[in-house]
């Protein structure tokens, strides 16, 4: 983790530490206070996260550190994730988003966030905590359809045990146990809690020889058949849309394979192989492409900096940024946001917009001046005969919430 993202962890669970050693009323207002401090540095990084969005519209590496971070997804809500949440995106997810799968799958494997977010602190020899293992089995890497067994699981958990936090006590190391301690900021892999047998997962041995073992673990999920077919297949939905044709999947997974899980030639694959097919699927924004989709419309290329309406927005549509509470993250399929209340609300938002717009600019705007700009011409150009007959009749500014709201803009 970098300096800069740790220290909010890092002081967060001081904090903690000095309120469970204070009584009574003392004790709970300092525990409330360490808990508004995590919950205003979410909100924070959202609102970072999403100004940044808004500037980098159709940058793959920005688009695809949303793909990643809801892959391997985490909920800020639980306990000291919500203080690990920057590093986590900044440390672990943006700077391997186009690089290789391993590095990626590392990087959260053992960034605190996940570890505390599916229990793997708690994991320990003599004690064993599946929840991590199975998620990256099922989840992370092979796939619900894997051919991954409960034993599998089981010896996932045990090459994992002691892979936890740092203790805020000082521990005094035997000269055996110093040579295999690893502590990297607010990670710890504590030798005391692992197990050091032999364990046998999808067939392969992985010998017991400590930290090593988790690296030993992502070559071998890395390199199995399911994995390539799993993420390649998550890739096409993000990239392609719903029911994504089986040669364009197929391809994925074979350079997946071919360039040992290298993510930037992964989607190029796709993207050309898509440009190939003859039937290219269309599929319902998720509300999180649909706000950032509209925004960037509206806004021609200007900053937006007040993204508070962009939050509630969000909520209201629920897909708040960072705010899935399951470990499979947010749906990836349009069909699953598809429904009369979303509509509903996409055409009240979609008012509110562009009434606020000026706000969230910062800048006088006029509706005729929207309509006027190269990006909305282009999608009236768009636009069928409903849509169009519905458009000719409404005032500017109606047109314009009209417009976020038809058929055509809705998909992408």
């Amino acid at each position: 983790m970098s300096e800069d993202q740790r220290e909010p962890l890092s002081e967060y669970r001081r904090r903690r530490a000095a309120a469970n050693r204070l009584q009574g009323e003392e004790r709970r207002q300092e525990k409330l206070a360490s808990l508004r401090a995590r919950n205003e540095l979410v909100r924070d990084f959202v609102a970072l996260s999403l100004r940044r969005s808004l500037r980098s519209a159709g940058d793959d590496r920005d688009a695809l550190g949303w793909f990643w971070f809801n892959h391997f997804n985490v909920f800020w809500g639980k306990g000291l994730v919500g203080a690990a949440l920057p590093s986590y995106v900044e440390d672990a997810i943006r700077p391997n988003a186009l690089e290789q799968f391993r590095d990626l799958l590392l990087a959260t494997m053992l960034h605190p966030a996940m570890l505390v977010y599916l229990d793997n602190e708690r994991n320990t020899v003599g004690k064993t905590n599946e929840n991590y293992a199975r998620e990256l089995l099922e989840l992370h890497t092979l796939g619900v359809n894997g051919g991954y067994s409960q034993a599998d699981v089981q010896e996932t958990a045990r090459v994992l045990t002691g892979f936890g936090l740092r203790s805020l006590r000082p521990i005094k190391w035997s000269a055996k146990e110093q040579g295999l301690v690893v502590e990297r900021g607010e990670f710890l892999f504590n030798p005391r809690g692992h197990d050091f047998g032999d364990k046998r997962v999808l067939g392969q041995t992985i010998a017991g020889a400590g930290y090593s073992e988790a690296e030993t673990l992502a070559d071998l999920l890395v390199a199995h058949p399911a994995t390539a077919r799993h993420v390649a297949g998550r890739l096409c939905l993000f990239l392609v849309g719903d029911e994504p044709p089986q040669g364009v999947v197929d391809a994925a997974a074979k350079t997946f394979t071919s360039t040992r899980g290298n993510i930037a030639s992964t989607v190029a694959t796709i993207r050309e192989a898509a440009k190939q097919d003859a039937g290219p699927s269309r599929s319902f924004k998720d509300p999180y492409r649909w706000v950032l989709s509209s925004l960037t419309l509206l806004a021609g290329g200007r900053a937006i900096e007040d993204v508070r309406p962009v939050m509630r927005w969000l909520r209201a549509l629920g897909e708040p940024l960072y705010g899935c509470t399951t470990p499979d993250g947010y749906n990836l399929s349009g069909k699953h946001w598809l429904s009369a209340g979303q509509l509903t609300q996409r055409f009240e938002i979609a008012r509110e917009m562009v009434g606020v717009l000026p706000r969230l600019l910062g800048q006088p705007v006029g509706c005729k001046d929207l309509l006027a700009s190269d990006g909305v011409k282009r999608l009236v150009a768009q636009l069928g005969g409903p849509s169009s007959a519905a458009l000719a009749a409404a005032p500017p500014c109606e047109r314009l919430a009209l417009m976020l709201s038809s058929p055509e803009f809705m998909y992408w």
